[in-house]
């Protein structure tokens, strides 16, 4: 069976996601607990929202009164992109085993923002709680279970993939590359074998690389395979390296994608109890994620060549246009990651 992802709909996915590849960081709030009933809230919200439409940030509980915002925002006003803010309770909450609730009120709506919760208590260990943009109202458990952990960190994989556009190109450069099931098979497997090996390495803080510099690099990855890619559609040559083995490429380029992963799963942080596995569920919710999305690639190529005559007649012309819209997006974000990184 040959693999042939060259519709339309993935080149117009690929132009809508240029702006925004890779944004994959969340609304940051931590909850420290400073006394018994005394908690500072502070937050840092990512700035691709306008200035005064960020959400506000406010924390939850019956018995807890907003003593002061120290950022200088009236409550219930826009949080600005950095602040924070002081609250006293009438109880230990931590000792009656009781729930804190973060509330994120998007007065303008929500940009597709996810949100990490961090809570810092005077004891114990730190929790961390990831969530995706419909949830605005995050209870902090005060424990957490292995269970708790393991749906977290396995959601968090899959969002993270499923957001980060640069990857998904990547991906869907080797499906075209591969060409047949099993060669795509083995060439997704190597991707995955490798990512996770950088991944962990980074994440246990045993070998990292500059964040700029992997996302630099990941982009000229695109780049470079959207480049053999054309090559190929435009003389048929196959006698590249690319094209004689693309386990090694994906392999190579494996490595270098596991660094990008880590820089999410590094601002997530791991539970100090269960730093391996969270690390595991993570990884696992990564690979769940790009299986599906490899999936819903083949299904909605054969339900266009079988329903939509024009793909079935012009699906070579379709693919070229799918890959000069890849090589356009990679070539935008490298020259962006470039300013970035020298500037």
């Amino acid at each position: 069976m040959r693999v042939v992802p060259a519709i339309l709909g993935a080149m117009l996915w690929a132009f809508a996601a240029l702006p925004s590849a890779d944004e994959a960081r969340p609304v940051y709030v931590e909850v420290s607990q400073l006394q018994a009933n005394e908690y500072l809230v502070k937050w840092k919200i990512p700035p691709v929202m306008a200035e005064g439409r960020e959400p506000a940030v406010e924390l939850r509980y019956s018995d807890c009164n907003f003593a002061t915002d120290i950022s200088g925002e009236a409550r219930g006003r826009p949080a600005g992109l950095i602040g924070r803010s002081l609250y006293r309770c009438d109880t230990d909450l931590v000792a009656l085993g009781n729930t804190l609730s973060v509330e994120l009120i998007y007065r303008y709506g929500n940009p597709a923002l996810s949100s990490l919760v961090v809570f810092k208590p005077l004891t114990g260990d730190v929790a961390q709680l990831f969530s995706g943009p419909e949830q605005t109202s995050i209870e902090i458990p005060l424990s957490t279970s292995a269970s708790a952990v393991a749906k977290q960190y396995t959601v968090a994989g899959i969002e993270h993939i499923l957001a980060g556009t640069d990857h998904l190109l990547f991906v869907l450069c080797l499906m075209m590359i591969a060409g047949t099931f099993k060669r795509l098979l083995l060439t997704v497997t190597g991707f995955t074998l490798a990512h996770s090996i950088t991944l962990s390495l980074a994440t246990l803080d045993i070998f990292r690389l500059p964040t700029e510099l992997v996302e630099l690099l990941i982009a000229l990855s695109i780049l470079l395979l959207a480049v053999e890619i054309i090559k190929h559609q435009r003389h048929g040559a196959k006698d590249s390296f690319t094209w004689r083995y693309p386990v090694s490429v994906s392999t190579v380029f494996g490595l270098l994608h596991g660094f990008g992963f880590a820089v999410v799963l590094q601002e997530l942080g791991l539970p100090t109890a269960m730093k391996l596995p969270a690390l595991l569920f993570f990884n696992i919710g990564v690979e769940l994620g790009q299986l599906g999305f490899i999936a819903a690639i083949l299904v909605l190529v054969m339900v266009a060549k079988k329903q939509i005559a024009l793909v079935a007649t012009h699906q070579a012309t379709l693919a070229q246009w799918v890959v000069y819209a890849m090589g356009v997006c990679s070539a935008y974000w490298l020259l962006e990651r470039s300013a970035l990184l020298f500037s």
